[in-house]
């Protein structure tokens, strides 16, 4: 069996190009008014690969709002409580109760103890500190993610979904620190983030058709309800759950804060010590390549080792075999920690993964304003980051885990401490028995790594997790 990707909704499967984006997140008081509430909106979420209206322009030259849903397990609890089921084939109560199993596990939960001390989410990153401290994190049973072409309509539109959801009796979490009290932002010109990197270069391919072709991922990466041989994804009974998630996936919502003048500081402070090093590239510009595996305009190192091409280069068709010591793109890199490609596991990591390393869907977009320089203004700035997969604790809590501890690879064991070390751009550099350090080769003969110290960049504000359903189950939900 594979994919109908018109059930799929197209968030995580295709790209939209409105340039502001927003994320709500509403409590349910009343489940009737609340799926009152879906059903208005559910009709306009799209599916498929190419939804209309959504892409590309419309008639009158602009984009039309695109909006999408996601719940948590108590928020679909209280949904399905008011249904009987009849005439569906569903049994809410087996539903709820195997959705209440999967996010209450404590290897799923991003609140559970065991999840933060493996994630490292301590002391400045700890739980308590999230969503500005005042929010409760099991409330947030509906997020609601909206896209929008301007300000005017995002003030339109903001305005609309506010007071229908009054209506409904859904209480809306708020964030001061946004001008529009919701988790919202944009996708700056170009791509460009706050670090100075432009963003969304690499692309999944991936294999709706199952065929198994080189160079594609497979959709069981994404997708839940379709398990297979090489693929075990709960559930892996056929029956109501299975029919319940199938085309759904997991969508991860993380919200960062990137202290961009302690990035900035750090790559003119340390500016002297990678000149020599730099050949005709600038000496920071350099540096921060290094660090994230690309250079600022987004073309791969492995590509372009030496000098940043002009123009970029977007090719994504380049691998790591050829370059063991990290000469070309640091091992340490973020790219490189975050998607190893055909960089070899461990025998325990390759039994893990036995199709490769795990992949995510990758979405979100920056909020607060610019920073040049090195003085910090105060502003709150960042990234709201949505990361969908079919598998949280192997797949996004396995990246996050290599982040701040890279023992992923036997291919460390070269470098002193290596599997002790941790992503240069954001690794937490409090962690217990760390090394905290940069180790960047030299082409040089003879001449050692590149060791600087490294200092903590982002800082998590809050963590969640979602079910994103397919369009069936999310009109289910609605009645």
């Amino acid at each position: 069996m594979t994919p109908n990707t018109d059930n799929i909704q197209s968030l995580f499967i295709t790209r939209y190009r409105h340039p502001l984006r927003a994320v709500l997140l509403f409590r349910i008081i009343d489940p009737a008014a609340a799926r009152g509430f879906l059903r208005d909106w559910a009709g306009s979420v799209n599916g498929g690969l190419a939804p209309p209206g959504s892409y590309t322009d419309t008639g009158g030259g602009s984009l039309e709002p695109v909006y999408h849903f996601a719940f948590n397990w108590p928020g679909t609890a209280l949904l399905l409580a008011t249904r009987n089921g009849a005439g569906d084939g569903l049994d809410p109560e087996e539903v709820g109760t195997n959705l209440e199993s999967f996010f209450t596990k404590p290897e799923n939960a991003p609140h559970s103890r065991s999840v933060t001390v493996s994630l490292d989410m301590l002391d400045a990153n700890a739980p308590e500190h999230w969503w500005e401290g005042n929010a409760d994190p099991s409330a947030f049973h509906i997020a609601m993610i909206c896209y929008f072409a301007d300000d005017t309509q995002k003030t339109d539109e903001l305005a609309r979904i506010r007071a229908a959801a009054a209506t409904a009796g859904l209480v809306e979490w708020q964030f001061q620190s946004f001008e529009d009290n919701a988790l919202s932002g944009h996708v700056p010109d170009q791509g460009i983030l706050h670090f100075g990197f432009r963003d969304g270069v690499s692309k999944i391919d991936i294999d709706w058709e199952d065929t198994g072709a080189a160079g594609k991922t497979n959709f069981r990466e994404l997708l839940l309800g379709y398990p297979s041989d090489s693929y075990k994804i709960s559930p892996t009974n056929p029956g109501p759950w299975q029919d319940f998630v199938r085309d759904g996936t997991y969508l991860n919502l993380s919200w960062l804060y990137q202290d961009v003048a302690a990035f900035n500081a750090y790559l003119h402070e340390q500016r002297a010590a990678a000149e020599p090093h730099s050949g005709a590239a600038d000496p920071e510009e350099w540096l921060a390549a290094k660090m994230m595996g690309r250079w600022r305009n987004g073309s791969a190192m492995a590509l372009h080792p030496n000098t940043m091409p002009q123009p970029w280069d977007p090719s994504d068709r380049f691998g790591y075999a050829d370059d063991d010591e990290g000469l070309k793109t640091p091992l340490f890199s973020h790219i490189r920690v975050c998607n190893p490609r055909d960089q070899g596991l461990t025998h325990a990591n390759s039994v893990r993964f036995p199709n490769g390393p795990p992949r995510l869907i990758r979405r979100g977009f920056s909020y607060g304003p610019p920073l040049e320089g090195t003085q910090d203004d105060g502003l709150d700035r960042g990234l709201i980051g949505l990361f969908a997969c079919a598998r949280i604790n192997e797949q996004f809590y396995s990246v996050v885990r290599w982040i701040q501890k890279t023992s992923f690879s036997d291919q460390f064991d070269a470098i002193r401490r290596g599997r002790k070390r941790q992503d240069m751009m954001f690794g937490f550099r409090g962690k217990r028995n760390a090394e905290t350090t940069t180790h960047i080769p030299v082409e040089a003969a003879g001449t050692p790594a590149l060791k600087l110290p490294l200092k903590d960049f982002i800082r998590y504000k809050g963590l969640a997790v979602f079910f994103v359903p397919s369009l069936k189950t999310l009109n289910y939900l609605a009645g």
